[in-house]
């Protein structure tokens, strides 16, 4: 069907997608009820409302500009805090747990397929496992990388980036809940809730988006290392492709190899996390590029709402949500369970689960409202670590169910 803005009014669309992005960033700062939804939400919220009205087309080219040039800028921007030392040092005990919630995305994985292998075709089980994996061990810039990768079609990722964006949403706010309950307290150390400071916890989205002092230079700097990235890990691609070409072995594990040492996604964080690591103290002055990182992604995250149909979403929605489901309580529940045998706080379980489900913005942001201020550094590098290993885990989970 016809829409209001036509498909080649391309300044229309971008103007009408910027606005709808800042619209949901300003609900998220603004009002305690958009940030429980979290503006990724309210974007794709927006965006479903204005291609299901008509007045967006669900489809342009001017759509495509996103996912070949802003998500992969994204990467770079939002990892230039990834220190690796800093990392382990700074995160310690919540980023030994953090992998111990990853164990519970996969183990979630691979009982969703086991549940609903009967019912989703195969290459589309397969596909849906792989961005989920990604997705909950990253972020949605992980679910990009193995869409883009995979070229997963339309109707796999449209309902399930819907799936996954309310599951992720419920999960939140029962994580919170799960906090403030006497139950779970009565059964597992709790600190940091017993030192928090509720009065000083305001809103989650705009505690941790405080305004910083940016200049001319620190934007130049920013997008100079960014290209500079992006450019590197397309040279890197193209050698390394090169020297597989001259391997003659068909052998499973070599051809994986292949595949994840050839990627773009994975090239990229990789670069970016040696250089985040090794000049780490010349990044650290660079004052905007997480704000510029996390900006590009929330416009990437309104974009996947617009080819959301909403019949399409009615009709097959519902399998991904159970199966997103699936995985988010599998993780939920393993962490906890390994939590109690191991006699970890409760606050740490509970923030590696959304840094796991949610990223790095939703993890440092659910300490801040929480009252957790001596887990708010640690939720964000972990979430940052969650961008790094996302990609990888969630193509190695492709090739293994391809095979």
């Amino acid at each position: 069907m016809t829409s209001l803005i036509s498909s080649h009014d391309y300044a229309t669309l971008w103007a009408m997608i910027v606005i709808g992005t800042a619209l949901s960033i300003w609900l998220e700062q603004t009002y305690r009820w958009a940030a429980r939804l979290s503006g990724p939400v309210l974007a794709l919220l927006i965006a479903m409302i204005l291609t299901n009205t008509r007045v967006m087309p669900t489809a342009s080219p001017a759509y495509d500009f996103v996912g070949d040039w802003l998500v992969p800028l994204a990467i770079p921007l939002l990892l230039f805090r990834a220190n690796l030392k800093e990392i382990i040092r700074t995160g310690g005990r919540v980023f030994a747990i953090f992998h111990l919630s990853a164990i519970g995305t996969l183990l979630g994985v691979v009982i969703a397929i086991f549940a609903l292998h009967n019912h989703l075709e195969k290459l589309q089980m397969i596909n849906a496992a792989g961005m989920m994996t990604a997705s909950y061990i990253g972020g949605g810039v992980n679910f990009m990388a193995l869409k883009a990768s995979y070229n997963v079609p339309e109707n796999t990722t449209n309902p399930l980036i819907v799936a996954d964006n309310f599951v992720m949403a419920a999960m939140f706010v029962a994580m919170l809940a799960i906090a403030g309950t006497k139950w779970f307290r009565s059964r597992f150390p709790h600190p940091h809730s017993l030192d928090a400071d509720q009065s000083a916890a305001g809103n989650l989205a705009a505690a941790h988006w405080t305004r910083k002092g940016i200049g001319l230079l620190d934007v130049a700097k920013s997008f100079a290392i960014a290209f500079a990235v992006l450019a590197g890990a397309e040279m890197l691609g193209r050698t390394v492709q090169w020297v597989f070409d001259h391997i003659s072995s068909q052998a499973m594990l070599v051809q994986m190899l292949q595949v994840l040492c050839t990627n773009k996604f994975v090239l990229l964080t990789l670069i970016m996390l040696v250089i985040a690591t090794v000049y780490s103290g010349p990044l650290s002055k660079i004052n905007g590029p997480e704000e510029f990182g996390a900006y590009l992604l929330c416009i990437f995250l309104f974009t996947l709402g617009l080819p959301a149909d909403l019949w399409t979403v009615i009709t097959q929605a519902p399998l991904f949500f159970v199966f997103c489901g699936i995985i988010a309580i599998v993780n939920l529940a393993f962490t906890l369970a390994a939590g109690k045998l191991l006699r970890l706080n409760l606050e740490e379980l509970l923030l590696v689960v959304n840094a796991n489900l949610g990223g790095a913005p939703s993890a440092s942001a659910m300490a801040i409202s929480a009252g957790w201020t001596r887990l708010v550094l640690p939720g964000l590098l972990v979430g940052i670590w969650g961008y790094v290993v996302g990609t990888p885990i969630g193509i190695m989970m492709v090739e293994i169910l391809k095979r």
